[in-house]
């Protein structure tokens, strides 16, 4: 990522996208969770909560998706202090699809 991205209330649904296409090919294998969060909230989309070490989000744009069912969730690494991380793995594989599909429902609504 090339330079630093703000999301606020005034970042668009395009922007977005390509922030996380963004994050798709970033090249570290970790992604702070906080960046994930503010997605999140930007969308909005809610934290619930969760067991373990997991971080679960619902969006009524996916309470028909037979997948998703208004839920989407990925697990933390553990590291030790304060900072929470995600694989970019896991942004990859559990993230990645149900924000995009969020944000595109986002955009036609």
């Amino acid at each position: 990522m090339k330079k630093r991205f703000k999301i606020t209330e005034e970042t668009t649904y395009d922007e977005l996208l390509n922030y996380l296409e963004e994050l798709y090919h970033f090249p570290n294998k970790i992604i702070d969770l906080k960046i994930i969060r503010k997605i999140c909230q930007r969308i909005g989309a809610e934290e619930v909560k969760a067991t373990g070490s997991s971080v679960r989000f619902y969006h009524r744009a996916l309470e028909m998706h037979p997948y998703y069912k208004g839920y989407f969730q990925v697990h933390k690494k553990h590291k030790g202090g304060t900072k929470q991380e995600i694989s970019r793995t896991d942004f990859r594989k559990y993230l990645y699809g149900p924000l995009k599909e969020i944000i595109n429902f986002m955009k036609t609504n």
